[in-house]
């Protein structure tokens, strides 16, 4: 075959990815994550989607992101079906979701005997991706992500939201309580 023909196979030099941290892996992974949500909604509004539209786009990528999340979780860190156990992986969840910017979010929880709390303190999701699209995140993690989430555990965990930023408050706080509806 003459040379530079469009059927000539020639060799390519080897390009090596760099070494990647799990670390950098991770904070790309989430960045694409977060990526993802924000254009989806994006998306939904320059589709001139009715805002509840928008808002239920968004509720579902997040329920799917909890449950996903939820099924390792408890696999990894052998979680049962307690309201304990539910509070431990809400945290757990909270962490690892923004666990590259420890000094802006704090999460913790608190047992009661029949409930805990989940409390989320300088959480940058809202101003960050919500705010300015007008997406509730309360309703969106207080019945959408969480419950997913917690519904790997059982479907007898109820999330309430008690407080939120985009109702004004200055944290998010989450009852986890267990029983039938």
């Amino acid at each position: 075959m003459p040379r530079g023909h469009p059927g000539e196979v020639k060799a390519l030099d080897k390009l090596l990815c760099p070494v990647m941290s799990v670390d950098d892996k991770y904070r790309t992974l989430y960045a694409a994550l977060m990526g993802v949500f924000k254009e989806v909604a994006e998306f939904a509004q320059q589709a001139d989607m009715p805002r509840d539209a928008v808002q239920g786009v968004v509720n579902a990528a997040l329920h799917g992101a909890g449950v996903s999340a939820g099924i390792r979780l408890k696999r990894v860190y052998r979680l049962g079906d307690t309201v304990e156990d539910a509070v431990k992986m809400l945290v757990l969840f909270n962490n690892e979701a923004m666990a590259y910017l420890p000094k802006m979010k704090q999460i913790y929880g608190e047992i009661g005997k029949n409930e805990g709390m989940l409390i989320v303190k300088n959480d940058p999701w809202y101003d960050w991706y919500f705010k300015d699209l007008g997406i509730d995140c309360a309703q969106t993690c207080g019945s959408f992500e969480f419950p997913g989430l917690l519904s790997v555990l059982s479907p007898d965990l109820k999330v309430t939201v008690v407080r939120a930023r985009p109702r004004g408050d200055d944290i998010c706080s989450f009852r986890i309580t267990k029983g039938k509806a």
